[in-house]
Order: C-alpha cells, then structure tokens, then sequence
C-alpha cells in the first residue's frame, strides 16, 4: 500500500519539531522550564494523534508492511531511505510514545536541566519511531546506529557515579556490534542491493558468505541485548540510572535488537548458523537464572526493575529462536503490552524512591497510606509477573509451552527464572504494604488526582490489549 500522505515521515519529523521548539523555549533562573516540559508533552499527544491515523489508513489483518514511502538518498550507489509499518512496528512506536509520555509527566516537577533532557528524549524517541518504521537494510542500520547519540547524551548527564567508566563501556560496545553488523549489511548490499527487511526470507544465501552474514547479523543485534556476555555493560549503565525518563530510554536500547531479529527473520538461515541456536538458547536461559537471582538478592528497587526487563527481553529472543510462526506473529503485542507495563512500574517506582529521598526515609508501608498509589501499583505488579491483564500474557504463555513442549528441560529453568522475578516484584509490593509506624511518608505524598486518573487510563488500555490489542481501530 503507497503512503500519499506521507503519515510515516510525519510521525518521525514531529517529534524533531517539537525538539526545536524546546530548543528555542526558555528557562528560568533557577533552570526550571515548564514551557519546554509542555511543549514536550504537546509533541507526545500530537504524535500519538498521528498515530491513530495511521491505525486507520492500514489493514490491520495483514501481515505485509504497508503505507511504503521512498526517499532517494544516494544515486551512486544506488541507495534510498524506505520507510513501511506493520501491525508489529506501529504497536510498539506506541506504546514507546506512552512510555515516554508517562516518564514526562511524572518527572516534571524534579527534573534536572529539563530543556537539554526534554530535547535528547524527544530526539530519541524521532529517531526510534524512524527505526521501527525503517523497511530497507540501509534505512535501518542509519536509525540503529543514530539512537546511540542521545542515549550517549542522556546517560552522560544521568548516569549516576562513574559515568565515564560507563560511557567507555557504552562506546566500546556499541563500536564493536555496529562494525560487525555493517560489514554483513554491506555483503547483502552487494549481492543483493538495498533489500527491503522482509525480502531476507526469500534470499538462498550462498555457503561462501552466507554463514558469515547471519552469524554477523545475530551478533550485531544481539551484542544490544542484555545475554551473556553483553548483560554486564548494560546492567552496570541502565541499572544506576535514578531518573525514570532517562531509565525508560536505556531500557528501550535493547529492543532495537530483539526488533532487528524479527525484521531480519528469514526461513534460509544457514545450518551452519542455525545449528548454533541451541547454545545461544542455553546461554540466555542461564543468563536469565542468573539475572533473576541477583534481581532477588538485591535491595536495590532499580535493579529489580532491570532484573524483569532482561528475562522478558532474554524469552522474547529464545521465542525467536524457536522458529515459531505464532511467535513471530504476535511478539508484536507482547511487546506492546511489555513496554507499557514497564514503563509505567518504573515511573511509579521511581516516584517512591523519589520520596524516600525526599524525606529521607523508608518507604515500608508507604502504600498503606497512598490509597491511589497502591491501586496503580498492585495492578501494575499483577500485569508484570503475567497475570492475563494484558496483551504481554497470551504470548509469554506461547513462549513457555512452545519450549516445555521441545526443550523440557531449558523450558524448565526458563519458568523458575520468571517464578524468581514474580517473587522479587512480590516481595517489593509486600515491602510497600506492610504497615509500620517508622514510616513518615503519609497520604500527603500520595499521587495527585490528576496523575492517577491519567494511570487508570493506561491500567485500562493495558486490560483492553488483553481482550483486544487494537480495540481503538475503526475500520473505515
């Protein structure tokens, strides 16, 4: 389906416009900028406007990317930016637009330098929606790789301590899986030309070189997400980040890959590649033990956070791997039920910790007090341990049964490593309620009326993605 309309370019171009606006607002003496916050939120509503059009325009039973646009880039060679979007693409731009929203609105009243953080939040969040839109190898290899900067950005400015240990760690990284990655975009190139994502399936890929474009396709966008032995740099960046807003947006970062493997996806992956999957499927089942039990162990809120972000995003590759169509089918709602979930547990999370900085004091039973707060949260920690809540539950269910039903024993480990995380986020919910007079914190700290009708909002879209994912489309 043609794009006369242009929608994708918009949705991508808006969030850069109102990145200007921020640009040209201004603060006052004490560094405080409501007028850049607003803007900020404004850019967010108007996007996710958009956004709904483009639910509308497409055909929300196919599978194919619609709505294409092309953009002529380079003529020798030959190279274009093309853009298109699925089912898939536009539920997660979404719901990474509602976590972003979310991580304005809460932070606005204790955000430090707002203007230099709303203007990297809202380049991030253009040029992660021009990743999820992106059709062609080029097209996404230039969004894959642009999202560093204002990450680089935003953890220079919020990593915490030993910031410049982290951002070595971040450049070492990122340098090493983007030279690996563009090396096997440049083989495709040249025996291909700019293939659109999609069209990797139908390619027979030669014994000469076909081993070594998969196996550097994998490794690049793997070398993104939190398995061994890339788990340790992610963790020690994303877990020490204290502002919400700019945790949501590390947090994001190995998306980009889990995304890349279902784009790159093809049935004719080399046996000497696809031979190897059992061991990338062992590694990230122990990485998820792992994980899950320093998450346990550790009295950080923070990391107990990061502990359910990487088993979700580890079983969401294992799922990948285990070649199913149904999963490959439907990630799409997982996720868009997953970073929803996410984000707002760590808003919320990161309002309570907020307060016990605040008022120097422990939050134990601070939710006995917070009436609205403990709504938001107890809902919030159901749906993130998989209770049927949201569209997150229906595949995570997929994934377990797939690989209990084939590999009983890995599937195993998988089910204890998220029985682990449901128990950490228990226990951190039982924490918040168990009553005591030491606490200080009193309903005066509770959320405002505001920010909770705006939280059921999002409990009601996350319970209306169980029933129906796309029950805001009106076929037209």
């Amino acid at each position: 389906m043609a794009n006369s309309f242009a929608l994708l370019s918009s949705i991508i171009g808006i969030p850069f416009l109102g990145m200007l606006f921020v640009l040209a607002s201004k603060e006052t003496q004490t560094g405080k900028s409501n007028n850049c916050i607003n803007v900020s939120i404004f850019t967010i509503l108007t996007n996710l406007i958009m956004l709904w059009r483009v639910f509308m325009v497409i055909d929300e039973k196919s599978p194919k990317l619609q709505l294409y646009e092309k953009f002529n880039w380079v003529s020798a060679p030959d190279i274009n930016l093309v853009f298109a979007v699925d089912n898939t693409s536009l539920l997660i731009i979404l719901a990474l637009h509602l976590a972003i929203l979310m991580g304005i609105i809460f932070s606005r009243s204790v955000l430090e330098r707002p203007k230099a953080l709303m203007t990297f939040t809202l380049m991030f969040l253009g040029l992660s929606t021009g990743l999820f839109v992106a059709a062609d190898i080029f097209s996404f290899f230039i969004f894959f790789e642009a999202i560093l900067l204002p990450l680089f950005m935003l953890i220079g400015m919020y990593g915490g301590s030993k910031r410049r240990e982290r951002h070595s760690r971040f450049f070492i990284y990122n340098l090493i899986g983007s030279f690996v990655l563009f090396s096997a975009i440049l083989l495709i190139y040249k025996y291909y030309g700019n293939l659109v994502l999609t069209a990797s399936s139908k390619i027979l890929w030669d014994k000469n070189y076909g081993w070594y474009i998969w196996g550097a396709l994998l490794f690049g966008l793997i070398s993104r997400i939190p398995i061994w032995p890339f788990h340790y740099w992610i963790s020690s960046i994303v877990s020490n980040i204290k502002n919400p807003l700019v945790f949501i947006a590390s947090s994001v970062l190995p998306l980009s890959g889990i995304y890349g493997i279902v784009r790159f996806w093809s049935d004719n992956i080399p046996v000497e590649v696809s031979a190897h999957f059992i061991w990338l499927n062992v590694i990230g089942i122990v990485t998820m033990l792992f994980i899950s039990l320093i998450g346990f162990i550790n009295k950080d809120s923070q990391y107990k956070i990061f502990s359910f972000v990487t088993i979700y995003y580890i079983m969401y590759l294992i799922g990948i791997f285990s070649q199913n169509e149904t999963i490959l089918n439907y990630i799409g709602y997982a996720l868009f039920g997953f970073l929803i979930i996410f984000g707002a547990y760590s808003v919320i999370s990161g309002y309570i910790q907020h307060q016990e900085e605040l008022h120097e004091t422990n939050a134990v039973g601070f939710l006995c007090r917070a009436k609205r707060l403990s709504i938001i949260y107890s809902f919030l920690t159901f749906a993130a341990i998989g209770f049927p809540v949201s569209a997150m539950f229906t595949n995570n269910f997929l994934i377990i049964s797939e690989l209990l039903s084939e590999q009983i024993h890995l599937g195993m480990i998988m089910l204890f490593a998220n029985i682990m995380v449901s128990i950490t986020l228990l226990s951190e919910l039982f924490r918040l309620k168990t009553d005591t007079k030491e606490c200080i914190l009193t309903k005066s700290e509770d959320i405002s009326l505001g920010h909770f009708i705006f939280m059921l909002f999002i409990v009601f879209m996350l319970l209306m993605s169980f029933i129906k994912p796309l029950w805001f489309v009106i076929n037209e």
